[in-house]
């Protein structure tokens, strides 16, 4: 003979006009309104992700500002392996009369000694240095593109989005793993400007303008100051670096990224180059 299985009950209260009940219901019953309501099924889906996400974070060591008074510099330029692809111009689908029939392509933007333009040099879990920037970072929409098209920026910090165009933009920031909006800013006429807080979490943020949908930029958020774009003639500069040894990261919209240990001395600057394959 089976042993009688023991009746198993779970408590419920249940909110009304002017009090509650408590109550309580066979543990089968409560499987199957959970197993039949959809509505449950995803309020447990959302409380899982949100405990892992808290999980993760409890897990990060947080960055701590100190006085950095024997800091390194780290520098180089970054260059691509061979010549960059030839990349059709832009097609220009919407205010060609200010914007014009197209626009060359920004994707690959290689100076005369090779350098290449846009691409953020990082330094990868970074722990402790110096302190993160408060200044308010800028994104123009310029004659139908963004500048600059890639930034850096740490948390903490605001953007100022602003317009130089007689037409209308709607600059969309989003979240580059998820999609998920940051927020929605139309911008009507020349020298209109929005200035909006920057996440609170680092991530890749990807822009684009909903009005025109060949305009593109990216903020790379961090939760440290150890960050560089370069120039128009490759170069990047990061400077007041903690003595030690660490991960170099080169990240670029077309050609990806690339990771390299250096190690900074104190009081000295190490030249580091590197080189991007093109894809």
């Amino acid at each position: 003979m089976r042993p009688k299985k023991a009746a198993t009950s779970i408590l419920v209260i249940e909110e009304f006009a002017g009090g509650s009940d408590v109550s309580t219901i066979p543990a089968e019953r409560h499987a199957m309104q959970f197993l039949v309501n959809p509505s449950l099924r995803m309020l447990n889906a959302v409380l899982v992700s949100s405990s892992l996400l808290l999980a993760q974070a409890a897990l990060a060591d947080p960055y701590t500002v100190v006085a950095v008074s024997n800091g390194g510099t780290i520098e180089g330029v970054v260059k691509l392996t061979g010549e960059a692809p030839g990349i059709a111009p832009i097609k220009v689908t919407k205010n060609q009369d200010y914007c014009g029939a197209s626009i060359p392509s920004p994707v690959y933007a290689v100076g005369k000694n090779g350098g290449l333009q846009y691409v953020e040099v990082y330094l990868k879990d970074i722990s402790k240095g110096k302190a993160l920037p408060t200044e308010t970072i800028p994104l123009v929409n310029e004659h139908c593109m963004f500048n600059p098209r890639v930034q850096g920026a740490s948390v903490g910090q605001q953007i100022k989005v602003s317009s130089d165009d007689p037409i209308l933009h709607n600059t969309h920031p989003q979240n580059s793993e998820t999609n998920a909006t940051l927020y929605n800013i139309a911008l009507p006429f020349k020298g209109f400007s929005v200035t909006k807080p920057l996440p609170a979490t680092p991530q890749l943020i990807k822009i684009k303008c909903d009005a025109h949908e060949w305009m593109h930029a990216w903020v790379w958020e961090f939760d440290h100051p150890y960050f560089a774009t370069t120039g128009e003639d490759g170069h990047f500069t990061i400077k007041d670096v903690p003595p030690g040894t660490y991960t170099l990261v080169a990240w670029q919209e077309a050609a990806g990224e690339k990771s390299i240990s250096v190690t900074v001395a104190a009081g000295k600057t190490v030249t580091q180059d590197i080189q991007l394959a093109a894809k």
